[in-house]
């Protein structure tokens, strides 16, 4: 059994302690195995201090919103957030961009990363809505396209996000990958699914390697699971 199976096993039985514990102790008979569990105990490490300093609790999906307010995903502008000052006058909308080429796509979707470990479920957490899934992997770990589609966004200027990439699938769907230690494309940039987008990293409001993502259809966020394929996450 080659290395990545061997780590996939061992995330597969997690939370089934007699099974992963048979696991580890097949796992140490060879060279192979014993890589496997290095960077498995790596993961592990990394998810628990996340989950410890409650880590990107506080992500500002307002300037998320307004970049896909530009690019026309949105069709109505987001409400400002909690003690911003109101512009005087009605608010100038952008330029309306062309329709999206792609109207619906439905096609496959692939999870972000080949290996690491869920730090936080989407959803409630600490009070607050937690709108995508963060995965605790090594730095520089390649970070992956989730399907086709056409970069929208590539850079730092997004609150909290730090290097965060956001890529349009079709008029109503975008996906979204932050805290990388690098970007690997540019806006309007075509990307392929399977395509290395970024490597993790720590950048923005974080406090340990991990990759931050999103799902979302038009202005709502959903649960990542509901998209990608059943693993071993």
């Amino acid at each position: 059994m080659d290395h990545r199976r061997l780590l996939g096993l061992l995330l597969l039985l997690t939370g089934c302690a007699t099974a992963e514990k048979v696991a580890r102790e097949v796992a140490r008979t060879t060279p192979q195995g014993r890589a496997a569990l290095s960077q498995w105990d790596r993961y592990a490490k990394v998810a628990h201090v996340l989950r410890k300093y409650h880590d990107s609790g506080s992500l500002d999906q307002s300037d998320v919103l307004n970049v896909l307010y530009g690019a026309g995903v949105l069709k109505k502008a987001p409400p400002l957030p909690p003690g911003a000052p109101r512009p005087k006058g009605s608010p100038k909308a952008p330029p309306k961009p062309p329709p999206f080429p792609i109207p619906k796509y439905d096609g496959a979707w692939r999870w972000p990363l080949e290996a690491g470990v869920v730090s936080s479920e989407y959803g409630r957490r600490w009070g607050r809505q937690h709108h995508g899934m963060d995965l605790a992997a090594d730095m520089k770990t390649p970070v992956f396209a989730m399907g086709p589609g056409k970069v929208l966004y590539a850079g730092d200027r997004l609150r909290g996000y730090g290097n965060v990439v956001i890529i349009r699938h079709d008029e109503d769907t975008v996906t979204l990958y932050a805290h990388n230690d690098s970007i690997k494309v540019k806006e309007q940039q075509q990307v392929k699914a399977n395509q290395v987008v970024a490597l993790l990293g720590n950048t923005g409001k974080s406090t340990g390697p991990h990759l931050h993502f999103e799902f979302r259809v038009g202005n709502q966020s959903v649960d990542p699971r509901a998209k990608l394929p059943k693993s071993r996450f």
